[in-house]
């Protein structure tokens, strides 16, 4: 690797370091926020990886954002749905690299009945990052996603931890997009309640205690700027390395993470 180039503080000194960005690509140089990248593609990794085998037919990114993700998907599935409210958002989704080119929908989760185009029992496998938690009815959501599903199709999705959600005097989110607060126990509830087998819930607690880390030292002064301020790390290639090395989901110390993805079978 070459010299890592130093960026200046006051140009480029992340703005908001909370992990309540929503929506990112963590292929956006412009983004110094390296932590948050890392973790929003770590997810995405190991969706693709753990689905791989056998080959599905057709997998479901719902609530897909800007479409980082369904690059990744579409290496291992012969069709591939993105779906989100946004659809303004949707025609960054709709230049998505990959060897499979999306379906893309708007589909509002809390207001719209169901899936414009979509069947029922016409999906292998839905994948749902950072979503629940901005519904006012997320039991609605899971509804639409069970219904959606094949029988033994797969639900990968993921949640805030309300251990480390911030919140305000009044108790709730700091991040006024957040509707719901959840548990590891509160999301598993929600899934079994229609008709999902829980086959194992994952953390990133590498990436959240490297950044809490990172922030102390900052604090202290040991350290002058974030690993993000260094423009080499945002290459491609190596924030693809560090998302598999320092933020790929794990069964491992799940309650230090700020994350919680739950890999969820139809029954």
């Amino acid at each position: 690797m070459s010299r890592l180039r130093e960026i200046s503080l006051t140009s480029r000194q992340s703005s908001d370091l909370s992990f309540q960005v929503d929506c990112i690509d963590p292929f956006d140089r412009s983004n110094d926020n390296l932590w948050i990248k890392l973790e929003h593609l770590g997810r995405y990794l190991f969706a693709a990886d753990y689905l791989r085998s056998p080959r599905l037919d057709c997998v479901a990114d719902i609530a897909c954002g800007s479409g980082y993700g369904l690059t990744e998907l579409g290496t291992i599935a012969d069709r591939l749905i993105g779906i989100d409210q946004s659809a303004e958002i949707l025609n960054d989704a709709a230049q998505a690299q990959g060897s499979v080119k999306p379906t893309l929908l708007t589909h509002d989760l809390d207001h719209d009945a169901w899936f414009t185009s979509l069947e029922p029992g016409s999906v292998d496998a839905i994948v749902s990052f950072e979503t629940l938690e901005h519904l006012v009815d997320p039991t609605r959501a899971i509804a639409k996603f069970s219904r959606l599903l094949k029988p033994r199709g797969i639900c990968i999705c993921s949640v805030p931890n309300v251990l480390h959600e911030p919140r305000g005097a009044s108790g709730l989110p700091t991040n006024a997009s957040h509707k719901q607060l959840f548990s590891g126990r509160s999301l598993r509830h929600l899934l079994e309640q229609h008709g999902f087998q829980i086959e194992y819930q994952l953390g990133q607690a590498c990436a959240n205690l490297l950044f809490k880390r990172e922030s102390q030292l900052l604090k202290h002064k040991s350290l002058k700027q974030r690993l993000g301020n260094y423009s080499a790390l945002h290459d491609p290639a190596v924030v693809r390395h560090l998302s598999y090395l320092l933020a790929y989901p794990t069964v491992e110390d799940i309650d230090g993470s700020y994350s919680l993805i739950v890999v969820a079978q139809k029954c």
